[in-house]
């Protein structure tokens, strides 16, 4: 009971009230060590911004192991376009875990070209 009550004071301090951002990933997991197979995991993230380091806590199925179990992953990773990695430890399975997957992240509009203006048009005046 400890350990739930641990992860989740963790989970609430890594998803704060005072972040305006917070994004979504969805992705598949792997603890080391756990004999749980691969899995599926729902994490929030820090922001949404693009190529930035986050931080992320969530929950995750593993239901490919010999028993279906539950995960609580809370850890650090680094999300680009719409993909994100994230290296975590899970406090149910009491392992290191990594995932990969989908993450809604928003364009701050710095990678939008804007074209250079054209010259005046000049014509000579007879």
């Amino acid at each position: 009971m400890k350990k739930l009550i641990a992860a989740a004071f963790v989970i609430s301090a890594a998803c704060n009230a005072h972040a305006s951002d917070i994004g979504g990933f969805i992705g598949i997991t792997y603890v080391f060590g756990a004999n749980a197979g691969p899995g599926i995991t729902l994490q929030a993230t820090s922001t949404r911004r693009e190529d930035r380091a986050i931080a992320a806590a969530g929950v995750s199925l593993y239901p490919f192991g010999p028993s279906p179990k539950f995960g609580i992953p809370v850890g650090v990773g680094y999300q680009g376009n719409n993909a994100a990695g994230i290296v975590s430890y899970d406090f149910l399975m009491q392992g290191f875990a990594i995932s990969g997957g989908y993450v809604n992240t928003r364009d701050d509009g710095h990678n939008n070209y804007i074209p250079p203006a054209r010259p005046p048009v000049v014509t000579a005046v007879p």
